[in-house]
């Protein structure tokens, strides 16, 4: 009997340990419309999450989490319920759903990811909306810019980043670049000393120069790629303004049947399959669907090429890097500061230079200067391992 009540009162004992430990954990609520490894914020999320988890009580707020993926059990998840809709219309639904999670779990942290991110929260700033708004109008012309003009996500996600960063609704703001921290000086007043600037990392177990020896000749046999072509890759879901039919016709402007390109990405596969047959690509484009995998895609490339009129970071930039792959993108990208020029790849000035960028991918296959294994080590400072050590400060700090 005083056998039982001994195990008993230790029981007791590790479980009021356990229940002051959690109390003293300072408790962290990360927010964003959804929450998978197949899309860039999404990723950020995630990796933040796993991160955070080590030393706070972590909850995620989302419309949708990983179904097969123990990527953070000790993640609490808070789902956000309601109904899909096209265009951003559910966007502030979706903020006003997130706010009451937030207010009822009562979080000593709150931080979230876009424009739907709850008020008084830490938000990282991953773009400003307004800043390529600016840089479309100018480029786009006719039938084009008036399609924009009427399309209502655009109306929709100006008036809440109005909302969220003129009114002040934040906590604090994580910027990705000091361009990113301009813009939002430039077109919404707000102060530099409001804004901590912190890149996108990269994840050092998925990305580095073995995933060449795992997965090349696989995929390439699965899509039918001989094991001589040279073999660029393109990862983006917004195709459009990454620049990828202009990439297209660079890769047609070659000549060089042992060019092949691979895109990777929620892309129109048959519109885009189409302008590949007419600018005489058949059998050498390979559109690949999204996928969680992605990692994979890198390790069958010779090169990366992402031609984005605008990109506030451009996290698959810094990717293709860490897995040795020379890279040609757009000057204007956040992550281009990564690159060196000549040793890691090449800069664009005019991403929509279908003739700069042939220029571009004949440098990249004539050769950087630097090996497989220093482009990789160039960008180590951006582990996530070190960002997101830099991010945990920035949260205690809103404490």
């Amino acid at each position: 009997m005083a056998l039982e009540r001994a195990k008993k009162s230790v029981q007791k004992t590790v479980q009021d340990l356990e229940t002051h430990h959690e109390r003293d954990l300072l408790r962290v609520g990360l927010c964003y419309t959804d929450c998978h490894n197949r899309g860039g914020v999404e990723r950020v999320l995630m990796q933040a999450a796993r991160y955070l988890s080590r030393t706070c009580e972590v909850s995620i707020a989302s419309r949708s989490f990983p179904q097969h993926d123990k990527w953070a059990d000790s993640v609490r998840r808070e789902r956000i319920h309601g109904v899909r809709l096209p265009l951003g219309l559910d966007l502030p639904w979706t903020r006003m759903r997130t706010e009451k999670v937030a207010r009822a779990r009562r979080w000593d942290v709150c931080a979230g990811f876009g424009v739907q991110a709850p008020e008084g929260s830490l938000v990282w700033v991953q773009s400003v909306h307004a800043a390529w708004w600016e840089e479309a109008r100018l480029r786009r012309k006719g039938w084009g810019r008036l399609l924009q003009g009427v399309n209502p996500f655009h109306q929709i996600v100006l008036g809440m980043e109005d909302d969220l960063f003129r009114r002040r609704r934040y906590r604090r703001l994580v910027a990705l670049t000091k361009g990113v921290q301009t813009d939002l000086s430039r077109f919404y007043g707000v102060p530099a000393s409001d804004v901590e600037v912190l890149p996108n990392g990269f994840s050092a177990g998925e990305f580095h120069t073995g995933l060449r020896e795992r997965h090349r000749l696989a995929l390439r046999k699965e899509l039918g790629i001989p094991d001589d072509a040279w073999v660029v890759l393109f990862v983006a879901n917004e195709w459009e303004r990454k620049g990828l039919v202009p990439l297209l016709e660079a890769v047609s402007g070659l000549g060089d049947a042992s060019v092949h390109l691979v895109a990777v990405g929620k892309l129109p596969g048959a519109v885009l399959s189409g302008r590949a047959q007419k600018l005489g690509l058949s059998g050498r484009v390979h559109f690949v669907g999204p996928t969680v995998g992605v990692n994979r895609w890198f390790g069958m490339a010779d090169a990366f090429a992402l031609p984005t009129v605008y990109e506030a970071w451009g996290m698959v930039i810094i990717e293709a890097l860490a897995a040795g792959l020379p890279v040609l993108t757009s000057r204007c990208a956040g992550a281009s500061e990564a690159l060196k020029e000549a040793f890691s790849g090449f800069l664009l000035e005019d991403p929509t230079d279908v003739a700069e960028i042939r220029i571009g991918l004949e440098r990249m296959r004539g050769g950087v200067r630097w090996t497989g294994v220093e482009i990789a080590a160039s960008v180590s400072e951006y582990e996530w391992e070190k960002v997101l050590g830099r991010y945990e400060e920035v949260v205690r700090s809103c404490v």
